[in-house]
Formats: structure tokens, sequence, C-alpha cells
């Protein structure tokens, strides 16, 4: 698996008066963050143009971080600003002034200050925001390419979900960009409360900045930094744990516990510690709140495995159909994939009363069809294949323990 870099964390500058700018930028300069964008289109006093720019280099002078300059026009979310302002010619007096590290520039609104910036040593952000919708992936996979095809130094862009799906759809163009431009850097977020996991984890996709709130929000969904920061340690202690996977009735939580004895590891079951941690039954959860409630549980269990000591760790059947769980999983350990046949398994669990996904469906007809349909994810996670069909628990666990020696 290839090193996930991890992404610089950026904190916005919001307030309108110059007092409150110079206090924050102050107050920020403390903070063990890479990066300060400071929005000028909140900023008072937007109409002169010397003084703004005057403004931005005090607060590169008073910034230990990288300073981004951005003007967010309504039209893409920003303040309302006076029309006799021209955007090129105060993006212009920027660029000239050096007054910054990074200048945001909306890329339907492109300047002709890309030379300029360059001697100046200034990087250029091509940005495209979209507060009311996600437009479809090949949109989205255009407006990067075009920004860099443009350019821009760094793509950016940010849209506003509807429905989970639309986050997943902009995680996959930022993973497809990134795979085919793996050296340009990108930043990419979905908005809001659905688009927070992008805010959290899109790093692991291949956005390289986040950005956080340590006081007013520039955003929807813009999370604390202290949140961000413990996101993005993920993996930093390495991949301690074996992680077990597989549908239910594999041997996952048999062979877990051989693992325990065998190597003196605690034993961590994600379905028993969402258990615990609810203070109810799976089947409960399932009964009153459906499947996609659990499945967020089980995503937000795994930033605990950051912090807990190395073990083996016995996942939900339906743990891995979720591309965000997969990734998150490879930064703390190693997934095993454990299979069977659907006869196998039904032999397994004919007498289990605790399965909600085959209540009335107990037959290998369904159990073979449920398999097929989770098949490519489990595949697709898998970094070691353990068939359990015709070894014994105990064969199995150790048979996983020679590849980790």
């Amino acid at each position: 698996m290839k090193k996930v870099m991890k992404p610089q964390i950026c904190i916005p500058i919001v307030e309108k008066t110059e007092q409150e700018i110079l206090e924050t930028a102050k107050d920020y300069a403390g903070l063990s963050v890479d990066l300060v964008e400071w929005r000028i289109d909140f900023f008072e006093g937007i109409t002169d143009y010397e003084r703004t720019v005057k403004l931005a280099c005090r607060l590169k002078e008073i910034l230990p971080q990288k300073l981004i300059v951005t003007w967010r026009t309504i039209a893409e979310g920003g303040e309302p600003v006076a029309e006799e302002i021209s955007y090129e010619k105060m993006l212009t007096a920027m660029t000239e002034a050096n007054a910054c590290d990074y200048l945001d520039m909306e890329m339907e609104r492109a300047c002709r200050i890309f030379e300029k910036a360059k001697k100046a040593g200034i990087k250029l952000i091509g940005s495209y925001h979209n507060f009311d919708l996600t437009p479809s992936e090949e949109e989205m996979l255009s407006r990067l390419k075009t920004m860099k095809e443009m350019g821009f130094d760094i793509a950016k862009i940010a849209v506003m979900p509807k429905t989970a799906e639309d986050v997943t759809r902009l995680l996959s163009v930022t993973e497809t960009m990134k795979e085919e431009n793996p050296d340009y850097p990108l930043i990419t977020m979905a908005m809001g409360e659905l688009g927070k996991i992008s805010r959290l984890y899109g790093f692991l996709y291949g956005s390289s900045v986040t950005f956080a709130s340590a006081g007013k929000a520039s955003a929807p969904g813009q999370v604390d930094v202290d949140t961000v920061k413990k996101a993005v340690s993920i993996g930093a202690n390495g991949k301690r744990h074996i992680i077990l996977t597989g549908f239910m009735g594999t041997g996952k939580s048999t062979i877990s516990k051989i693992l325990q004895n065998l190597t003196g590891k605690e034993e961590i079951d994600t379905d028993y510690y969402i258990e615990q941690t609810e203070g109810r039954k799976i089947k409960d959860i399932f009964a009153k709140e459906g499947e996609e409630a659990f499945r967020q549980m089980e995503t937000a269990m795994i930033d605990e495995l950051e912090d807990m000591e190395e073990g083996i760790v016995s996942c939900g059947g339906g743990m891995v159909l979720r591309d965000i769980n997969v990734k998150k999983l490879k930064q703390v350990g190693t997934i095993v994939l454990l299979t069977a046949t659907p006869e196998t398994i039904l032999s397994r669990v004919k007498d289990s009363t605790t399965r909600p996904l085959l209540n009335g469906n107990m037959n290998v007809e369904f159990i073979g069809e449920l398999m097929e349909k989770r098949r490519p994810f489990y595949e697709k996670a898998a970094e070691l294949i353990i068939p359990t069909d015709e070894m014994t628990a105990e064969e199995a666990a150790r048979q996983i323990l020679e590849h980790f020696i």
C-alpha cells in the first residue's frame, strides 16, 4: 500500500474589522497548523485596494504559517462586495505586493496574473464551489483537469452533497484525479453535515489540505481544528493490528480468540465494542435506526483503534462495504479476509438468532446471493485471503500468523 501523505491543515480568518482580523491572526500565530486563509470578502474595508493589500502584508508578517488570500465571490458562496470593486485588480495588487504565499482564484474568474504570480513566488489555487449540489463525476473531474491545464499550482473543488452517495462520488473523483496525476496537489471537500467525512478523511483519497475552524467557520460543515488533528493522525502508530474480515460465519470470532491466545494480544470485536458503547444489541440498532445508522457507528469506531494497544480486530461482516472504512483500517492494520462457501456458512450460523440480515432468510440461496454482492468489496479490501472451509480454526489462525512472522 502506498504511503498516505498527511494533509496540511488550514484555518480561516473571517472577521470584518481590521482590528479583529489582526487580533485573530495573533491568536492563530501560536497554533500548530500549516496554513491560514484570509477571506477578504468578509473584510469591511475591501473597497480600499491599498488598505486591503497592506493588511494582507501585515498578516503575512504576523503569521508563522503560510497565508492564503481568498476572495470568494457571491456566486460561489462568498460575501457581497460592491460591484465597482474589480476582482482582477484586487488579485493583481496582491500579486504585485507579494502579499501572500497562496492566492485562491475562482476558475470562472481567472485573471491574467499567472506569470506575475510565478515571478513573485506565489502559488495559485484554482477553485470551484457549488453550494447547491454535487455535480456529476464527469463534471467534477473535468473541472479539476481544466484547472491543471490552465496552469494553477493547486486545484480545489467544494460541493454541497444531498446524500451520502454524493460524498462518495466526490471522494471517488479525488482518488481518480490523484491516481492520474500523483504529483499534482488537490483540495477537495463536500460541505455541510453530510460532507464532514471528506474534511476529516479526504486525505486518504488524495486531498492535500483540509480546512478546519479555530473560531468562526468559513463554510458549512467545517470541523473544529482539534477534531481534524485527531482524524488526520490515524495511522501515526503504524499498521499494528491484525484485522479479520469476511462474511458472517467465516470464523472471525473464533479465529480471533485463538489468535489472542497464541499472541497474547488484545482481542477487539467491533460488533461487541459498538454494543457496549451504545448500550444495546446490534439487532435493536437495526430495528430502531436501520442499517445505515449502524454503518455510521462502524465508521466512527475505527478511529478508536488508533489509540488501542496492538491487537486482533474482528470486524462485523459489513465493515468493509464502505470504502472509507477500508482506507481507515489499512492505516492501522493489515486486513485478512476469511472465506467460506455458502453451504459452510449455513452450517455454522443456522442456529443463530443474532444475525439480523438473515432473519427469515436462513438458506443457502440467500446467503450465496448476499455473499456475491459483497465479494468485490471483500476482495478489494483484502491484503491476505484465508479460505476456512477445509481447515480448523486453529489451523487458520496459525496460517495467518505465518504471514506476520
